[in-house]
């Protein structure tokens, strides 16, 4: 018999079920509220920072605008000697923070002058075109410019120099190389950002202008500013992807002095590993609450199950029923339920002996033939079909037995009957149930889920009946024998054993001594 699990094991289990999913729920509730608030507030924190960049960007580009201008006015006073004109490039050049050279252009664009701090590779271009100016515009990125330690831009303001007639007589041009140690660079590179977060520029075509550190953004980003950045624009943000798919918390803000942004990038680990670090925290600080609460729930469940297990164990068998039956009323019980059962105990107790004098007065088998009898028949139904276990109905009918009963008698007709009895008895297994149901009809029942297995069972009574020589001169009988399953022929066990009779009258109707297999259609 298959061991069933007791009642505290089940209390117990349900208690720590319920704790852990209760525990796991709120802790990983918690999380996911907190990383949805992380996120917000990191995308926040990154807009906010692109934006301050931005900003100082802006005012930079400003300033730098004044201070051309200025210089721009006192040009004409300085443009009849070469030395006064470098004098004063050199002046803005050392004046304006961050600026790498001036440059002072004719009308035409081409490069007439330059600051005495200059760097070698400005000396290669003789026109603002060749430095990659389409228009002269109050600013643009240059790109590529002045390639210098891997830094491939440059900012170039150009404000117009006045002439006499109001047009402009040519330009001044300050250029900014984004090179390392400059100021914008430390200014872009040196954020406060300390867990992985980069600081890039970008154009409006989605090129990587500017990077302090190695790389540019992912394309999911780019694609993502590219669509939005504009003078006009505002900044914005979004949870992106990366090329290996990991997640990435990216903000930006546009530069409203050109179709720029400054973009920040910063992968979701990173900014989720403070709060990784606070779960693993937490969890180590309620382990011993969450103990202390499990120890007090089986508590209450072994003295919920306590009285119920008592209860069982007086009415695990008749022997034990005997034994504490007079106890019966002194098991303690402490709530309703156990009490109620307490007493339906003492009531059954009560009835136990007469229930068992009737059972034992009722017979379970053929008297004859000593095979289980029709009750005990529906009784293996019913036992298989609570464990659901697939079964075989096997009905047979001995041949000829009419004739039989007629020209050897009743008395000889019975002993043939009783050694068909056990004549079946021998043929089957352990297993196997062989009943008698009336007259000369049998039924076997074996537990098999496959028609081969039945048939063979089947086969194998029909063969040990025929050659089996029957007493009193009878000679040898055969047996016709009809075959159903259950469940595959029929939803109930009573209806199996209809279809196993239709076989067993397909049998006699096809020449008696065979075996037939119930299925639709057969004839009656």
């Amino acid at each position: 018999m298959k061991r069933k699990v007791s009642l505290f094991t089940v209390l117990i289990a349900l208690a720590v079920l319920s704790v852990a999913i209760g525990f796991f729920n709120a802790l990983y509730a918690g999380y996911q509220v907190q990383k949805a608030q992380v996120v917000k507030n990191s995308l926040a924190s990154n807009v906010a920072y692109a934006e301050k960049l931005a900003e100082f960007i802006n005012l930079y580009i400003d300033a730098l605008h004044r201070q051309l201008k200025i210089s721009a006015a006192r040009l004409p006073d300085a443009q009849g000697t070469p030395q006064a004109l470098t004098a004063e490039l050199s002046r803005v050049a050392s004046q304006a923070q961050g600026v790498t050279a001036v440059l002072l252009a004719d009308a035409g664009g081409t490069i007439i002058a330059r600051s005495a701090q200059a760097p070698a590779q400005l000396a290669a271009f003789n026109t603002l075109a060749e430095l990659g100016m389409k228009g002269q515009r109050p600013a643009d990125w240059v790109v590529p410019c002045c390639e210098h330690d891997g830094q491939r831009a440059a900012l170039m303001l150009v404000e117009p120099v006045p002439g006499k007639d109001g047009t402009a007589a040519g330009f001044l041009a300050a250029v900014v190389i984004l090179e390392r140690g400059s100021r914008l660079d430390r200014l872009i590179g040196e954020h406060p950002y300390g867990d992985g977060a980069s600081v890039y520029l970008v154009n409006v075509d989605g090129r990587v202008l500017y990077s302090h550190a190695a790389g540019g953004p992912d394309e999911s980003v780019l694609s993502l500013v590219k669509a939005d950045v504009s003078p006009t624009s505002g900044p914005g943000s979004a949870q992106v992807s990366d090329a290996s798919g990991a997640p990435v918390l990216a903000g930006y803000a546009p530069i409203t002095k050109g179709k720029w942004a400054v973009v920040i990038q910063r992968p979701l680990d990173l900014a989720l590993s403070p709060l990784k670090t606070l779960l693993a925290e937490s969890l180590r600080f309620a382990i011993p609450a969450v103990i202390v609460t499990l120890l007090l729930v089986c508590g209450l469940a072994y003295a919920i199950a306590r009285p119920l297990a008592r209860l069982t164990r007086a009415m695990g068998s008749p022997e034990a029923i005997d034994k504490q039956g007079p106890r019966a009323s002194l098991l303690k019980t402490w709530y309703f339920e156990a009490d109620k059962l307490r007493e339906a105990l003492i009531a059954t107790l009560a009835q136990h002996r007469h229930e068992v004098g009737r059972l034992n007065t009722q017979t379970m088998t053929d008297p004859m033939t000593g095979l289980m009898n029709r009750r005990a028949l529906e009784l293996r139904f019913d036992e298989l079909a609570a464990a659901v276990t697939p079964f075989a109905v096997i009905a047979l009918d001995l041949d000829h037995f009419k004739q039989v009963n007629d020209v050897f008698g009743h008395p000889v007709g019975d002993k043939v009957l009783i050694l068909l009895a056990k004549t079946l008895s021998d043929s089957v297994r352990q297993q196997d149930r062989p009943f008698r149901v009336g007259g000369e009809e049998f039924v076997v029942i074996v537990p098999a889920s496959s028609p081969e297995v039945a048939m063979h069972a089947a086969e194998r009574i029909r063969a040990d009946v025929a050659k089996k020589a029957m007493p009193d001169g009878v000679g040898h009988a055969t047996v016709s024998v009809g075959v159903a399953l259950w469940p595959q022929h029929g939803k109930s066990p009573q209806a199996v054993v209809k279809c196993a009779d239709e076989a067993l009258y397909a049998s006699k109707a096809a020449g008696r001594n065979r075996v037939t297999l119930w299925k639709e259609g057969l004839p009656q």
